[in-house]
């Protein structure tokens, strides 16, 4: 137990964990199945959920999801109607533990409990049915720097990629019960609804979000942008034009991105007139990163003129262009530019653009920079845009002397999805490092899952 709990604690062995439990569940010590939590320990905890006083009932109700064994589910379904908010509220949560499918119903009924608390527990819990990671959820800064790694829900989409695995099913009616909390009388729970949306991938609920953006508030709008990119439905992008002129800074600058996502020709007038009408400014950034991922080949002398910008930012969003862009012609300007270039995340633009430009040697550069913390999350970016043409390549990396490396490569290559890659991920089951290991386990699972 002190082992399993230990692994929960630690977001990286979460795949360890979802691997072994159905191991150890079918293991047999001297002929009874090994249990996750003491069949005595579960009947007392049991009882404890029918004591009159609530307080009891309810520490019971937190204490059976911590068991992590299903047969903690009954009683916790028996006791979802409690008297007592507070009850409710620590069932809803146990249950979601559990992630138990057949909590399913009741977890929906939940969804129209009286009590706000519950049914925002209640959007968690359905989540937490279908993804592989503990949902927790603070609104308070100072516990978004401490949840950031365990909340789907926080971040930006350009860095928050959590979505359920490719090979996971959601049923229409919990996608339908959760689009239906986008017009709670609760803005947060609205927000939470529409998050959650994106992280089921939910593209039924597409025409709701549109609608709930155009009546609710500019955060319930901002959390249905990023809900979109992770959904990848690209025809939304001209229902969303018109929030590119939002008078809400958050909303504005979401939808800048997003249609940049979204790679967006449509956009790509207006993001322009954002770019040369706001002069010297953050938004004049933005439209520059935005026209950078659209990478048209109309935007070359944009990009071109930014390449030498004293600005950093628009030198690394003026590469990244280039890159796009693909134009072999402009190889020996970005070359020189590269030689001069001290500023590394304008050195691993400059690395990726040489690299779509036919120089293979920069592909040392991007995978090198794996390991450094503040910029491995571009050069992963970038590694996966590149695809399945690089995937060949990347595998002649996985024997590096930097676990970190081997580690993200694994992730790099389970999202390219190449199947080809599966045989040189194989040995990294047996890596020396767990999360090389655990890396492994889930690039090899989400390739198949693509396969399938």
């Amino acid at each position: 137990m002190n082992f399993l709990s230990s692994l929960r604690k630690k977001m990286r062995m979460i795949l360890f964990v979802s691997l072994m439990i159905p191991i150890m569940m079918s293991t047999t010590i001297g002929g009874s199945a090994f249990l996750l939590a003491k069949e005595p320990a579960i009947e007392k905890l049991k009882k404890d959920l029918r004591s009159p006083k609530a307080n009891t009932r309810r520490k019971a109700a937190k204490a059976l999801g911590q068991t992590f064994s299903r047969d903690a589910t009954p009683p916790l379904l028996m006791a979802a109607d409690d008297k007592d908010m507070r009850v409710r509220r620590e069932v809803v949560k146990a249950l979601g533990l559990l992630r138990d499918e057949s909590a399913t119903t009741i977890l929906l009924t939940s969804l129209n409990d009286e009590a706000s608390s519950v049914r925002k527990e209640s959007i968690v819990a359905l989540v937490n049915l279908y993804i592989e990671q503990d949902v927790g959820f603070s609104l308070s800064r100072q516990a978004q720097r401490l949840y950031k790694k365990l909340n789907p829900f926080t971040d930006q989409v350009s860095r928050d990629s959590t979505v359920i695995e490719p090979d996971v099913v959601v049923g229409l009616a919990v996608v339908d019960a959760i689009a239906e909390r986008m017009s709670d009388s609760n803005k947060s729970i609205c927000i939470y609804a529409a998050n959650a949306l994106g992280v089921l991938r939910a593209q039924s609920a597409i025409p709701q979000m549109v609608a709930s953006m155009k009546t609710g508030s500019a955060d319930l709008r901002v959390a249905c942008l990023r809900s979109f990119y992770k959904i990848k439905d690209r025809s939304v992008d001209g229902h969303i034009l018109i929030y590119l002129n939002d008078t809400n800074k958050a909303v504005r600058d979401e939808t800048i991105l997003t249609l940049g996502l979204f790679k967006s020709i449509k956009a790509l007038p207006q993001l322009q007139a954002l770019y040369d009408q706001n002069p010297d400014t953050k938004l004049r950034v933005r439209a520059l990163e935005a026209i950078s991922l659209v990478g048209d080949p109309r935007s070359l002398d944009l990009f071109r003129r930014n390449l030498r910008d004293p600005d950093h930012r628009y030198r690394q969003f003026a590469a990244e262009g280039i890159a796009r862009v693909g134009d072999e012609s402009m190889v020996e300007e970005v070359s020189r530019i590269f030689l001069a270039e001290n500023k590394l995340s304008a050195q691993l633009a400059l690395s990726f653009a040489l690299f779509r430009l036919g120089r293979s040697e920069y592909l040392d550069k991007l995978v090198a920079s794996l390991k450094d913390r503040g910029h491995h999350d571009q050069s992963e970016a970038y590694l996966i845009e590149l695809g399945l043409a690089t995937a060949s390549e990347l595998v002649k990396y996985l024997n590096d002397n930097n676990p970190r490396i081997r580690q993200r490569l694994c992730r790099v290559l389970g999202v390219i999805g190449d199947s080809a890659s599966v045989e040189s991920l194989r040995p990294l089951m047996q890596d020396t490092d767990a999360d090389v290991v655990l890396e492994a386990a889930l690039a090899i699972r989400r390739i198949g899952a693509r396969q399938s």
